[in-house]
């Protein structure tokens, strides 16, 4: 009892955190994206990419290789720790030189300093990596949601102060450095783990022969998301990419934040029994309270997203809302690949899903670079004809493991894409009618919820019923 009871509150406090964390840095980043020009964003979007990448190489797929043994020992933790550390200060040290290209390459001579002081982020990073594991290996994702909480809340409001005061890009630069220095300094009190300079060639080993194709599947990961961004800002400009940036935003967060949560809560089911009938019982379950949860969202956003983007955003920002609204359609199809991927790790196969990352890069490359000769929203339709790909690519080996491929995935799926088609085309027509973006978001929120049940009750009463069924049992435990 006192297990489960554990599990579920595990499961709650991660699920805070996401939303959480979420929601802070969606806040904070309304008021900066008001204060900001479209360029600082732009700067910052580029920057991120590089960080991205070499935070992948620094840990290695260590901390999940850590998480996933039973048998650590000292030398492990000690091990990651060292190495996380060495391989921080080397990438630290080639960004460092490498600062004078990149910002030639680009042509924004300001990439220099940039660069050198945001990049020492992944030093920080580095020392609270394994206080970090450790408290997700025991589950403490209350303090971990506090702590990240914490460090967002303090740097965004640092944020807002700085720009206020004509920091410009610099106030987006020391958000990122303050919160890795509080999330730090939290970190190491809260953690019982002393720091300690070792490393073991056997630990070593162990961890790289586990962490080594995680390393390779989190780097392709990354590539596959962040490649547009690399050349918007050398094709186009810097700050269209900040305008790209901004569109992608809101799908992350409703869509994308709601898709990960989903994943933590649900996809544990599945690890139940590997039995292929019972998999395919259960991943269907899934995909069917996926799509049930999400299509609502999806088209809200979509057909609101002209309001909220003029209401939070200003008008200065208008040229996001199609890049928004694309932005959807990836976002939602992103959360279905989820599952499958997720599928072959309970099968033991993540050397499957890795096979698949490298056609899937290939497909984003070829449509990414015929899409940047016509600007940021045909980049945006490729990244949304690029995931429909994917998914239909990732849905190939649960088929053939347990018989839930694409077609039968699609029988689920088209469903609700009708319904979202019929929701989506009524809330539009009624859009038209609201003058203020205000009264638009209130009112064709209320509509397009009402609506939705009413069609799921009619078109889909099965799954609405197990939704409703199963979310009382969750209130219930």
């Amino acid at each position: 009892m006192g297990k489960s009871k554990s599990g579920h509150q595990a499961f709650f406090w991660n699920s805070l955190e996401k939303f959480g964390i979420q929601a802070i840095q969606f806040v904070i980043g309304i008021q900066l994206a008001r204060i900001l020009s479209l360029r600082d964003y732009g700067l910052i979007a580029l920057l991120l990419v590089f960080t991205a990448v070499s935070q992948i190489f620094i840990d290695s797929g260590f901390t999940k290789a850590l998480i996933q043994r039973n048998d650590k020992s000292k030398d492990d933790l000690s091990t990651a720790f060292t190495f996380n550390l060495a391989i921080s200060i080397t990438i630290y040290g080639i960004l460092w030189f490498t600062a004078p290209y990149v910002a030639s390459f680009y042509n924004e001579p300001v990439l220099i300093d940039l660069l050198r002081v945001l990049a020492f982020v992944l030093i920080i990073n580095a020392l609270f990596a394994i206080p970090n594991t450790l408290l997700t290996i025991d589950l403490e994702f209350r303090t971990i949601a506090t702590i990240n909480s914490v460090s967002m809340l303090i740097s965004g409001v640092v944020a807002i102060i700085l720009a206020y005061n004509g920091f410009g890009v610099w106030s987006l630069v020391i958000q990122y450095l303050l919160k890795a220095l509080i999330s730090l300094l939290l970190f190491t009190l809260k953690s019982k783990w002393n720091f300690r300079i070792f490393f073991s060639k056997s630990s070593f080993k162990n961890l790289f022969s586990f962490g080594s194709n995680l390393m390779i599947s989190s780097l392709l990961n990354v590539i596959v998301g962040k490649f547009s961004s690399l050349f918007i800002a050398k094709v186009i400009s810097t700050p269209e990419l900040g305008v790209y940036s901004r569109g992608a935003q809101f799908p992350d967060v409703a869509i994308g934040t709601l898709g990960s949560v989903l994943d933590t809560v649900l996809l544990p089911m599945l690890a139940k029994n590997k039995n292929p009938e019972f998999l395919r019982s259960q991943m269907q379950k899934i995909f069917r309270l996926l799509n049930l949860v999400t299509i609502p969202i999806t088209v809200l956003l979509a057909v609101l997203a002209e309001p909220i983007v003029v209401l939070l955003l200003t008008e200065k920002w208008l040229g996001a809302v199609p890049i928004l609204q694309l932005f959807c359609i990836s976002r939602f199809f992103n959360n279905l690949i989820s599952v499958n991927v997720n599928s072959l790790y309970v099968l033991n196969r993540a050397e499957l899903a890795l096979k698949q990352h490298y056609g899937k890069i290939a497909v984003r490359v070829v449509l990414v670079l015929v899409s940047l000769q016509y600007g940021i929203v045909f980049i945006a339709l490729a990244e949304a004809v690029t995931s429909i790909i994917h998914f239909i690519i990732n849905a190939y080996y649960p088929g053939k493991l347990i018989s839930y491929g694409i077609k039968a995935q699609l029988k689920d799926l088209v469903p609700y894409l009708l319904i979202g088609s019929m929701l989506f085309g009524v809330l539009y027509l009624l859009n038209g009618y609201f003058e203020y973006p205000i009264w638009a978001i209130i009112f064709i929120s209320i509509i397009g919820i009402v609506l939705y049940i009413v069609l799921l009750f009619f078109f889909r009463k099965s799954d609405f019923l197990y939704a409703k069924d199963f979310i009382s049992s969750k209130i219930s435990k």
